[in-house]
């Protein structure tokens, strides 16, 4: 039933309307309490993110953490966004905007290991859209609803002037061992809690294998509980994960 209505909504509105609609329902879905138990990393966040922490939220997507970011860090911390697909952008800005607190800063790039411009696409599979799956297009067969040109940053350039990072999301549909191989120093520096979504086996366990290199230890959310993951959560696991960096004993 809501994919049809999702797919009535897509064809009335058109994409940008449908973004609109589909996101600032969600959020106040959330704001009323609703889906703890679907998406209770979201929940999560109340308990971890502290009045005054700057958080990087990476790949924004249409601002569902960083409207959370924004209110618990408060009016004297600071949320440093990074979504590079333009619609996602101005999806983003509609649905910040009515933060309490002006601690938002967007930055409309990719993350990766080069400077260039790329190719993004939004996937269609079996006839539905999956905006949150939006990802750079390496296999030209695919069927795309719509592409776009974005342009890729090294994420240490990108964050080397920030003073200071207690959290960072990411979630970066399968990329994210490209994006933490060239953000080492941001994270050494800062050493801030990180929550990740790891999707593939391979990207999974090369980014958990970087970050324990780095001082780190994994964890995942069970009953709102961190607990630390054992070798068949790291197999197993469809959730988002966590990573604490470990105190020199």
């Amino acid at each position: 039933m809501i994919k049809f209505l999702k797919k009535i909504l897509l064809k009335l509105f058109g994409l940008n309307s449908y973004l609109r609609i589909v996101s600032a329902c969600y959020i106040k879905l959330i704001k009323l309490g609703y889906g703890k138990k679907t998406y209770q990393e979201l929940y999560k966040l109340k308990d971890i993110i502290k009045p005054n922490f700057v958080c990087l939220d990476i790949g924004a997507n249409l601002g569902y953490y960083s409207v959370f970011l924004s209110k618990y860090s408060g009016e004297n911390g600071k949320v440093y966004a990074v979504e590079p697909v333009p619609i996602f952008c101005d999806i983003w800005k509609k649905n910040t905007r009515k933060s309490k607190y002006k601690n938002l800063k967007l930055f409309n790039y990719a993350l990766g290991n080069k400077e260039i411009m790329l190719e993004m696409g939004m996937p269609l599979l079996n006839g539905e859209l999956h905006h949150g799956m939006t990802k750079i297009i390496s296999n030209k067969d695919e069927n795309y609803y719509k592409k776009f040109e974005v342009e890729m940053k090294i994420p240490d350039k990108l964050f080397e002037n920030i003073n200071k990072i207690d959290f960072i999301k990411i979630d970066v549909e399968g990329y994210e061992y490209l994006v933490f191989e060239n953000m080492t120093e941001t994270i050494s520096k800062h050493k801030p809690m990180i929550q990740s979504e790891l999707s593939g086996d391979k990207n999974r366990k090369a980014v958990i294998l970087l970050l324990e290199n780095l001082g780190y230890k994994t964890y995942i959310l069970k009953n709102n509980v961190f607990i630390e993951a054992s070798f068949q959560d790291i197999e197993t696991y469809e959730h988002d994960f966590y990573f604490k960096a470990q105190k020199n004993e």
